[in-house]
């Protein structure tokens, strides 16, 4: 039995159908995928931001206090 042009042409509107439904299900899956991590992630990296912010006021502040304080001790006691 051979297959007629529009026996081919049925065949090729299933198959495109079906491969259309299936592409759309998984961006969807991969946006939904995108967003959780995201949401996990964004967290993280403002924490690191912050910490980056951060360093260089606490190695400011430690850096004055070693003055006041060198070698463990206030510079001011005899």
């Amino acid at each position: 039995m051979t297959l007629t042009n529009s026996d081919k042409s049925w065949i090729k509107n299933l198959l495109q159908d079906g491969l259309g439904s299936q592409e759309e299900k998984f961006e969807a899956k991969l946006t939904e995928f995108k967003s959780e991590f995201f949401d996990k992630v964004d967290p993280i990296l403002k924490e690191v931001v912050t910490a980056r912010e951060e360093r260089p006021l606490i190695e400011n502040r430690v850096e004055t206090l070693e003055e006041i304080h060198p070698k463990g001790k206030h510079s001011l006691v005899t």
